[in-house]
């Protein structure tokens, strides 16, 4: 059998990713540590041809047919969302139309220390869909030994081929569905970091001329998933304790569940006293709620499938330049919201 990065590791009492800067003669690794890598090396006879691969940047003159996918420091918070499924399946259905093959793999760089992942270290792969971005120098420098594609992350070097969701559009459209029922003052409660998100209700605001109160943005850190239904009572009370409190509320799926509770504890009842639409479209949220939540479903499948198909383009054409495509979603009506244009008769 042969011998692997992890093999030296052990031997030389070392982390995987010691052994990736001593191969890849990183200034960083001491002298005592790099002499136990190299001794535990030539004790077992390691030839790292195989490592060669990944270390090549011209890695498409031997294709493999595989391609990876890989959830890079948000692995607990991605995996527990269930468009992360639709990525991976859209990414699936085209590399298969393709005739690859898909690996799946993750990375956390806080718990996982300096270890690079073998899938990265093997060179067994054409190309990476990313899930997020390396912190490290050594993790970017990794990555960037491969074709790839960064798929819907906030933040995105700009040489970076990536696949995004268009959050801007869609909060816009959400807004301007709202505002096309009569609702003229609509809160935005989120996480702070999606400017793009913010952005859109800005934009829809004033363009529309809704009402502009800086009171109706409750924007905090929110523990993700929430660890209570009342995580979310001081967005609120803040709301409630407005001159004006609003007609509806726009807010993440995941936290819809804890407005909703909220609302109830001061008496009041979706969508006959306020409305409230979500977005991302998890079934598992808006179809379980009472009543069933409008949301804005981001297109995760086919987001998953234009990364596949950007990255099969660029690993065919790795001279092109580096794009970003955005994916608009599309809201998905139940009955969470109500129409006030409708003037009630008696």
């Amino acid at each position: 059998m042969a011998v692997t990065v992890v093999d030296i590791a052990k031997k030389a009492t070392v982390s995987v990713g010691t052994v990736s800067r001593v191969l890849n003669n990183s200034p960083s690794v001491g002298s005592e540590r790099k002499q136990r890598v190299l001794a535990a090396m030539k004790e077992l006879d390691f030839r790292p041809n195989r490592w060669a691969r990944g270390m090549r940047k011209d890695s498409m003159r031997e294709k493999t047919g595989q391609i990876a996918i890989l959830v890079i420091n948000r692995p607990n918070t991605d995996l527990h969302q269930a468009y992360m499924m639709q990525y991976i399946h859209g990414v699936q259905q085209e590399i298969a139309t393709a005739g690859r093959k898909c690996i799946f793999a993750t990375w956390n760089e806080e718990s996982d220390g300096d270890a690079i992942p073998l899938v990265l270290l093997d060179g067994e792969i054409d190309g990476v869909i990313a899930k997020g971005f390396p912190h490290t120098e050594i993790g970017k420098q990794w990555l960037s030994r491969y074709p790839k594609i960064i798929l819907n992350s906030p933040s995105v070097p700009s040489d970076c081929d990536c696949v995004m969701v268009d959050y801007e559009s869609g909060i816009h459209d959400c807004v301007a569905y709202l505002a096309s029922l009569g609702h003229h003052r609509i809160a935005f409660v989120d996480l702070p970091g999606f400017h793009t998100k913010l952005l859109g209700y800005r934009h829809a605001v004033n363009e529309l001329g809704l009402d502009v109160d800086e009171g109706l943005i409750q924007v905090r850190d929110i523990p993700v998933p929430l660890k209570s239904t009342s995580d979310l009572d001081w967005a609120i009370e803040n709301l409630w304790s407005l001159p004006k409190p609003p007609t509806a509320i726009l807010s993440h799926d995941f936290f819809c569940s804890a407005i909703y509770k909220a609302l109830a504890n001061r008496g009041l009842k979706v969508p006959d006293d306020v409305s409230v639409i979500g977005y991302d479209n998890v079934l598992a949220c808006c179809g379980t709620l009472d009543p069933p939540l409008t949301s804005m479903d981001i297109g995760a499948f086919e987001v998953g499938k234009a990364a596949a198909k950007q990255l099969l383009e660029h690993i065919a054409n790795p001279q092109d330049r580096s794009r970003k495509i955005y994916i608009q979603g599309q809201l998905v009506e139940r009955d969470s919201v109500r129409d006030l244009s409708i003037k009630e008769t008696t």
